[in-house]
């Protein structure tokens, strides 16, 4: 049975610039051991205007220098944000032709955890490719339960970590150095870095190896991040957006 480290090739699917965050020092581990490292960003972060997508891929590429990604392992579909849970089918059909170039033996992506509706819809295209071609899935957690109780880099309850990763100083530095690159995200990281879950946030990260299916026709957590007061979004929304892309991968 291999453990996370034992593959050769290995592809991260992210949703947004930023996403990397979670999973940077694996990232960098994983290069300083001798493997090769893809990366691929779903969107470019455009959900408050095609503007701010060229930008957040230059941050992205910022840092994946700093990680020690090459640049041309740094792929961006460039699907926009707001499309993603109408077309699922053809998203997938798109990290799969990325998948067939990098000839990953493991993909790494976002846990389903109910936190928001693009990364679980990212996270169900991705298991549809890994699951058809029998490619190792791993996933990690980013942050679930309503914004102002967010619960950031750890997995709902009921799931345990297989491979944790704790952070040296110097993995600490490196992620630091990560979030500065986002500088369209600072608000953002200041909420991760400095809430409830700010020690976890900063002192490890985990994945957990996916052995079984996971059903995302059953919601992960109660409540769910996106099911907000004020939000138009709904669960019920998310499964029928995955219920029309639930075709098989061409």
């Amino acid at each position: 049975m291999n453990k996370f480290f034992d593959y050769n090739r290995y592809l991260f699917v992210l949703t947004h610039p930023d996403d990397e965050i979670y999973s940077c020092a694996f990232m960098q581990q994983l290069i300083m051991d001798g493997k090769q490292v893809y990366v691929l960003y779903v969107t470019s972060g455009d959900y408050r205007g095609k503007e701010q997508g060229p930008i957040r891929e230059v941050e992205a590429l910022s840092s994946m220098e700093i990680i020690g990604v090459d640049k041309e392992k740094t792929h961006f579909l460039r699907i926009p944000e707001r499309q993603l849970m109408n077309i699922v089918s053809e998203m997938s059909d798109a990290i799969l032709e990325v998948s067939e170039m990098v000839s990953p033996d493991c993909i790494i992506t976002h846990d389903f955890e109910g936190g928001h509706n693009g990364h679980d819809a990212v996270s169900f295209a991705t298991s549809k490719v890994s699951s058809k071609y029998n490619i190792s899935l791993y996933v990690f957690p980013s942050y679930h339960n309503w914004p102002e109780n967010r619960l950031w880099n750890q997995f709902t309850p009921g799931k345990d970590a297989t491979d944790t990763l704790l952070l040296t100083k110097e993995m600490k530095a490196l992620q630091e150095r990560v979030i500065k690159c986002h500088k369209t995200q600072e608000s953002f990281f200041q909420l991760a870095t400095e809430g409830t879950s700010s020690e976890l946030f900063k002192s490890r990260e985990v994945l957990k190896a996916v052995k079984e299916p996971i059903d995302y026709f059953q919601p992960p957590t109660t409540p769910l991040g996106y099911e907000y007061p004020g939000s138009s979004i709904t669960y019920e929304d998310f499964k029928d957006s995955i219920t029309k892309g639930n075709n098989d991968v061409t």
